[in-house]
């Protein structure tokens, strides 16, 4: 457990580490966005392959993205609820911050680096049943929610997560492995030279991106967003970790997972929808924050 946890401070000191650079002037925000392309294109593609060299996969494992796909459609439809008698920006605030996850760049960095393969595995499968939801079916159903012709964009969104590298390699491995083909070792040496590189640079990534700055009359928003989502997480977990009868190493990667903070997409879409950004950005904040402060807690204790 200690071993974990100084792993766990060690990612932590990563994102301190690309905050100060950030406030002291040496990279800024945009470096981030730069790195994050890295992340997103080279290093987590390497990391998805490499997890698959031992992986074997069983049918009973496509229940973890019905439960992810789930979640957001019971979040999206409890964003609409709250949001029923209210404005214009709190509607596009609560369907769009409530639901969808940070799967990509946040939480696979955390399991790569201290879960190992099978947890890898585990949280792209989450992933497959969220990705579709947080790259294009929220902002859909947002857009119909505000009474606004949805453009093509939003479908366009839900399609374009088959041309992302990193999604592209986990279906094709996972497929390849539904098929027991292994590909030649080669392939995962190179791969495994990268992989290790995408922890350190994730968390990095994240610090640059960390804003702190909102008006102090709105924190009721965020704070009902980050509970709302707290509360279901903690449910996610219990049920994927006590009621199902994977491996260890899966329901404990899909029990953290469950804590990843809001889906880096959804300030995106606000914006698209010039709703309020500034306070999408500030509650997006507050659940990295948290996300960074519960899973390597999660990591020690089960």
């Amino acid at each position: 457990m200690l071993d974990i946890l100084i792993r766990a401070s060690f990612f932590l000191l990563m994102v301190a580490l690309g905050y100060g650079v950030k406030k002291l002037g040496v990279l800024t925000k945009e470096d981030g966005v730069a790195l994050a392309r890295v992340v997103l294109n080279i290093t987590l593609p390497c990391a998805i392959l490499v997890s698959f060299r031992t992986f074997v996969f069983s049918w009973s494992y496509m229940l973890i993205p019905l439960v992810s796909f789930a979640a957001n459609w019971l979040m999206l439809a409890a964003g609409y609820l709250i949001s029923a008698r209210r404005g214009r920006d709190e509607r596009i605030f609560y369907m769009l911050e409530l639901p969808a996850y940070n799967i990509g760049n946040f939480t696979l960095p955390f399991v790569s680096g201290i879960l190992g393969p099978t947890g890898v595995v585990a949280t792209c499968l989450f992933d497959m049943g969220n990705s579709p939801m947080c790259l294009g079916v929220n902002m859909l159903m947002t857009t119909l929610a505000i009474h606004e012709n949805p453009t093509r964009r939003p479908l366009r969104a839900v399609l374009s997560v088959f041309t992302k590298p990193s999604f592209t390699v986990y279906f094709i491995m996972l497929v390849l492995s539904m098929l027991s083909i292994s590909l030649p070792d080669v392939i995962f040496d190179f791969a495994g030279m990268i992989s290790p590189a995408n922890g350190p640079l994730a968390m990095i990534m994240i610090g640059l991106m960390l804003e702190f700055s909102l008006d102090r009359t709105r924190l009721t928003e965020v704070f009902t967003v980050n509970t709302i989502r707290l509360l279901l997480a903690f449910g996610i977990a219990a049920g994927i970790y006590f009621l199902t009868p994977f491996p260890y190493e899966v329901r404990k990667a899909v029990a953290i997972t469950a804590f990843a903070p809001i889906s880096s997409a959804s300030p995106a879409f606000v914006a698209d929808l010039k709703g309020d950004v500034e306070l999408v950005g500030f509650a997006s904040t507050v659940s990295i924050i948290l996300a960074l402060i519960l899973m390597p807690v999660l990591f020690a204790l089960l």
